[in-house]
């Protein structure tokens, strides 16, 4: 079994890597051999059950493991993600891995000390070598003070939900990246549509999937519209309407 995880914070030493790697695979723990990939392989020890590759990195960043796990402990080893906040836990450090295959390659889980997973959005510099920078997370995470609290348009963007009026609207506008201007436009309107259709009642019941934050979502964009929007002093407020039909930009232009 191979794994492909990424510490964030301060790097720890390869000693208490191997300490948190033994009881992370198993609660027993096992022989695990820890080095530097672009460093002296001879005196690895080929024969331990757990061997773990790490090479240092840039930014938010400070190491990128590859893991593997002997056949012989598959069946005792945890999966990704619970591997993931098991060595979260041990080290005190958040620890990335990779979200589903069918997501941005920006997409990752966030797997934090106290055992939690968020999603988290991670960008890379064209710098030789690159810097890493975790843009958003969608919820709090210590030691992550420059992230933006958000939930992420990228993940909602797999919901299945169709959206004809943006794909026509889109069709013509370059994608750009997940947090680049571009993106946000591509990202937003469609949410934005699937977040009318769910108004009409078209999104699954609570506890399906995708129907929770889609209504965090509209909670959050309700408030922001609110703030930044002030009643239309033209319009006749007294009729029944929308709450947002008769807003009309606070600062123009906008």
């Amino acid at each position: 079994m191979i794994y492909d995880l990424l510490l964030v914070g301060p790097p720890v030493s390869p000693m208490s890597l191997a300490e948190a790697l033994a009881g992370a695979v198993r609660p027993e723990g096992a022989d695990v051999d820890v080095a530097d990939r672009d460093g002296d392989q001879s005196q690895r020890d080929w024969t331990a059950p757990v061997l773990c590759g790490y090479s240092r990195l840039r930014g938010d960043l400070s190491l990128a493991l590859d893991i593997y796990v002997e056949d012989a402990l598959v069946n005792e080893a945890p999966p990704e993600p619970e591997l993931a906040r098991r060595l979260a836990a041990a080290l005190g450090v958040p620890v990335l891995y990779p979200a589903e295959v069918d997501l941005p390659p920006s997409a990752y889980w966030l797997a934090t000390s106290s055992g939690q997973s968020v999603r988290a959005r991670l960008l890379s510099s064209d710098d030789e070598p690159p810097v890493h920078v975790i843009d958003a997370v969608e919820a709090k995470v210590p030691g992550l003070p420059r992230a933006t609290v958000e939930i992420l348009p990228e993940i909602l963007e797999r919901d299945p939900i169709p959206t004809p009026v943006s794909d026509t609207a889109l069709a013509t506008l370059p994608p750009g990246t997940a947090a680049s201007a571009e993106g946000h436009v591509h990202y937003y309107l469609r949410v934005w549509e699937r977040l009318t259709h769910a108004l009409e009642g078209l999104i699954p019941e609570p506890g399906e999937p995708h129907a929770d934050p889609l209504r965090d979502a509209v909670t959050r964009l309700d408030r922001t519209f609110g703030e930044h929007t002030v009643p239309d002093p033209t319009q006749d407020n007294a009729e029944a309407a929308p709450w947002w039909q008769n807003r009309v930009p606070r600062h123009i232009p906008w």
